[in-house]
């Protein structure tokens, strides 16, 4: 296949061979092939598509999984990594006993992690997953053909050291869960602020996230095992996990594009679509945040996306959290940080492809040849208009429409 005309994200126009999975040249001027597909790609920017190591999974079903790679083709998402939410919804001690060897003969029988490894997306392991226990880790990763991570959330003490033994040993990453309250939806809310009171709201205290990334943070210095904190909202954290990093410890620390973009204003309305999880901040702790982003104490964006199915009219109280967005991750990401002024777009490449990708050791994020061909073509002064109902940002016009989304020679979204 020959990209020809692409606008590269320097400047430069050049034309882009791909040959099966990878970008085999790059050049101002190629010459077709016999029978080689063409796309001309003038007045469009060809970019890496995004990687998103925040999506949440309400089922492992391998149709949930099918749906949402289309949701987040068209987003520009073009590798997820999706996190099981039933085992986060316990609030019992997780129960790590071994499974009989029957159970664990075929642990991955259709289910995402199977469908995920065909698109060659990173797969989350969670040995809060009854089929993915400790004691069957070692058999499930021989198995795999892709990157993988080890999952670790509400784990303490005796049982979170032999979590980390077992990614040290199988040579998983970690990605930790500082998200907060996960149980029951109405538990943590919003933050412990004048305006949780005054609208009624159960709060959750920011100690317990800033609890949480010391805790992984330091543990990270320790095992020197590669180390994802998930959803960091609170400048404290912030501080702690930046530190420890000076110190040595190999952390990359991930916030939610959302609370770069909405405040806890929001929930005045008792809209069930700005439920999420951690809760939203003020304006002055938002203006903190962005701040911290550009000072680089922030390494990754993600959409936070679930797939939970929206139900109706439900009581914001009541309600699940979850965020649909997905599907206008770029756009969102392009309007909101780059139109604004808050980082160039080189940056949002790096925050949203290349340093997630680096992360779980992807051979992609990069237009550059040799690397995977997971890219997208998109026009920097087109528009489009968020046509989600279930989205927080529903009927909002964005800049940065994704037209091309590629997964190799293939062109999984655009005509």
């Amino acid at each position: 296949m020959l990209l020809e005309n692409a606008k590269l994200m320097d400047g430069r126009v050049a034309d882009v061979r791909i040959a099966g999975a990878h970008i085999e040249q790059i050049s101002p001027s190629l010459k077709a092939k016999e029978a080689e597909r063409r796309v001309d790609c003038k007045g469009l920017t060809l970019l890496p598509s995004l990687v998103d190591l925040g999506v949440f999974l309400h089922n492992l079903q391998a149709k949930t999984y099918t749906e949402l790679k289309t949701q987040a083709f068209k987003g520009g998402v073009g590798a997820i990594m999706g996190i099981d939410l039933a085992p986060l919804y316990s609030l019992n001690e997780p129960e790590m006993q071994p499974l009989d060897f029957k159970e664990a003969e075929d642990p991955l029988e259709n289910t995402i992690p199977k469908e995920a490894q065909k698109a060659k997306d990173p797969i989350c392991l969670h040995p809060l997953n009854a089929r993915q226990r400790l004691q069957n880790l070692s058999k499930i990763v021989s198995g795999l053909s892709g990157p993988a991570c080890l999952y670790i959330y509400n784990l303490e003490g005796q049982k979170l050291l032999p979590a980390l033994d077992y990614a040290k040993m199988l040579k998983l990453p970690l990605v930790c869960g500082v998200r907060g309250y996960e149980g029951r939806p109405t538990l943590g809310i919003a933050d412990t602020t004048p305006l949780a009171y005054k609208l009624g709201l159960p709060s959750v205290s920011p100690l317990i996230q800033i609890k949480e990334v010391g805790k992984y943070a330091s543990m990270a210095l320790h095992t020197k095992i590669d180390t994802m904190l998930d959803s960091v909202v609170e400048i404290e954290a912030l501080h702690i996990a930046t530190s420890l990093k000076n110190l040595g410890a190999p952390l990359f620390v991930q916030t939610p594009l959302h609370h770069l973009i909405l405040t806890e204003n929001v929930y005045q309305t008792y809209d069930p679509r700005f439920k999420i999880l951690p809760p939203l901040k003020s304006q002055d702790q938002q203006k903190a945040l962005q701040k911290a982003l550009q000072e680089g104490k922030i390494d990754m964006l993600t959409s936070l996306h679930y797939t939970r199915p929206p139900q109706g009219q439900q009581i914001f109280e009541e309600a699940p959290f979850g965020v649909h967005c997905i599907e206008n991750a770029f756009s969102l990401a392009y309007t909101h940080l780059v139109q604004t002024g808050l980082v160039s777009l080189e940056k949002l490449i790096d925050l949203m492809a290349a340093t997630p990708a680096r992360f779980l050791g992807l051979n992609c994020a990069e237009v550059c040849e040799g690397k995977e061909a997971r890219l997208m073509l998109v026009d920097l002064k087109g528009a489009c208009v968020v046509e989600n109902p279930h989205s927080p940002y529903y009927q909002e016009s964005l800049k940065g429409r994704v037209c091309f989304v590629f997964q190799g020679e293939d062109i999984v979204y655009g005509a």
